[in-house]
């Protein structure tokens, strides 16, 4: 057996990581790898629709075969953007989809609501998940109206929902001004830890572009990787966040791009994450 199969952590590979590889593609990548997730796209916003691909009906049967097939399961749906005019239909058939996959997450974003606002939008959101068997997470970034951890902490505890817990993007932590200490004081509520890296700065008008299209390789930048895992609740999902760009426009096919991610996020695992969460 290959080492990097032995690796002290649950790890989730994120379709941002291989989005040219079909979400069927990316459960054959992440099986072969020895990932126990994927993180896939069920609802997308019109606006960026593009950018994603979505997974919906029709899909089921074959990725639920690829699933099985790779020994992987779906842990996250993205992306569910609460607003003042919530696509709640869109979210039902998005769960619904995910609920067929075997999905037990989905993540949020709140956008253009204050914080008591967002907390009722997320407790109504939390309500259609929990239908559905999968519990709701809130994700903070820059991009949206929660920007901070202790912020998203703050909503999540007013929403008042079981199993509602936050998603914590490190480059968002970073971003934003936050670190390992803010993981400290949410660490019981944090479901999901994603991982990646870059330099401490960068200019605000590549933003959107680091984000999407192009993350370092855990390990290779200046993010606090190894104090942040260091702080995370034992048996919290790592997700491997990591578009590569770059590399993609290269010709290094999804499964290498994917492979050189998870294993550098594996060697800061096995270093730095409590052995608690061994499997």
């Amino acid at each position: 057996m290959n080492d990097f199969l032995l690796a002290p952590a649950t790890l989730s590979l994120h379709h941002l990581t291989a989005l040219d590889a079909s979400p069927t593609e990316l459960a054959a990548i992440a099986g072969r790898l020895g990932c126990d997730h994927v993180c896939l796209f069920t609802h997308v916003p019109e606006a960026i629709a593009r950018l994603f691909p979505c997974v919906g009906e029709a899909d089921v049967p074959e990725l639920s075969a690829a699933l099985e097939q790779a020994g992987v399961t779906l842990c996250n749906l993205e992306v569910f953007p609460l607003d003042a005019d919530p696509d709640w239909a869109g979210f039902e058939r998005a769960l619904a989809v995910g609920q067929a996959l075997g999905a037990t997450r989905a993540t949020v974003h709140i956008h253009d609501l204050d914080d008591h606002a967002g907390a009722a939008a997320l407790a109504r959101f939390c309500d259609l998940a929990a239908g559905f068997g999968i519990v709701a997470g809130l994700e903070f970034n820059g991009f949206s109206a929660v920007r901070t951890l202790p912020q998203a902490a703050a909503i999540v505890q007013a929403a008042n929902r079981p199993g509602a817990s936050l998603v914590c993007d490190m480059l968002h932590l970073v971003r934003n001004g936050g670190g390992p200490a803010d993981i400290t004081a949410a660490r019981d509520r944090i479901g999901y830890l994603q991982i990646c890296d870059g330099p401490r700065e960068r200019a605000r008008d590549e933003a959107w572009h680091e984000a999407i299209r192009e993350r370092g390789l855990p390990g290779t930048g200046d993010f606090p990787l190894a104090a942040a895992l260091a702080a995370l609740r034992p048996g919290t999902i790592v997700d491997v966040e990591v578009p590569q760009h770059a590399a993609r426009k290269a010709g290094i096919p999804p499964f290498e791009r994917a492979r050189r991610a998870v294993e550098a996020a594996r060697t800061l695992i096995a270093n730095h994450m409590p052995h608690e969460a061994a499997r």
